[in-house]
């Protein structure tokens, strides 16, 4: 659970790989009208989990991110992606950690990393737990933290990829080819519905003027180029 994490993690003395000495410190509790806040904030009920983790701590107050909160972060858009995001984390360069909550949701998780740098969003962990536990792994030595090598890593090659995309095969799923029936041409579908770590997509694909499209509360998203328009001798010489 949630808050046996919490409670496990504070005071914890990690090493990094440079040999610095750190020692993890908890948020204090959440008080009754940061609940109630939080409660107002999401589309759905607060789990019975996340509101036992708050009693706990809001998150850390030291840790190897820039920060990690359980009362949401904000500053996070984006919302073709994610109409309901709630923001956990940053990495104190305009990125960040974030839930995808959903109206019938009785969990919290998903959680996405989403990048503006390259503009991507890349499929961290499952759920919150795993993703803090991956996080305080930065501080661990041993395998590099999954956390680290999706912001490092993944997202440029998620980035890089994005030139030469994969269609999606909607052979046998309902759902996708109802979503691609519903796409313009050139448009790019990004299934994430069975993620593992790294898996993600090119929010920017085609520059700023990128549409984001989903299908619904489904993890399939679609990035869509912006319409061309006729140049100026088209418009002339094609005149009705």
């Amino acid at each position: 659970m949630l808050a046996a994490t919490l409670r496990s993690l504070a005071g914890l003395r990690l090493t990094d790989d440079d040999g610095d000495e750190h020692v993890l410190e908890l948020l204090p509790p959440a008080s009754d009208a940061e609940l109630r806040a939080v409660e107002a904030a999401i589309p759905g009920p607060l789990p019975a989990e996340i509101q036992d983790a708050l009693r706990v701590s809001k998150g850390l107050a030291k840790g190897p991110l820039e920060s990690f909160s359980l009362v949401d972060l904000e500053g996070f858009g984006l919302e073709e992606a994610f109409p309901n995001a709630y923001s956990i984390a940053h990495d104190g360069f305009g990125n960040y950690w974030v839930l995808d909550l959903l109206p019938g949701s009785t969990a919290w998780g998903p959680v996405f990393y989403a990048c503006h740098d390259p503009p991507v969003i890349a499929f961290q962990a499952p759920t919150i737990e795993r993703f803090l536990l991956d996080a305080v792994a930065i501080w661990r030595s041993g395998p590099r933290s999954p956390v680290d090598v999706v912001r490092e890593d993944v997202v440029h090659r998620i980035w890089r990829d994005s030139s030469e995309p994969r269609e999606a095969d909607a052979a046998g799923d309902a759902a996708l080819r109802a979503f691609a029936a519903e796409l313009p041409q050139g448009a790019v579908i990004a299934d994430l519905r069975q993620p593992v770590v790294g898996d993600g997509f090119a929010w920017g694909r085609f520059g700023p003027r990128t549409t984001i499209r989903r299908a619904g509360e489904e993890h399939i998203w679609a990035v869509i180029p912006p319409e061309r328009k006729p140049g100026f001798f088209q418009r002339i010489f094609h005149r009705p």
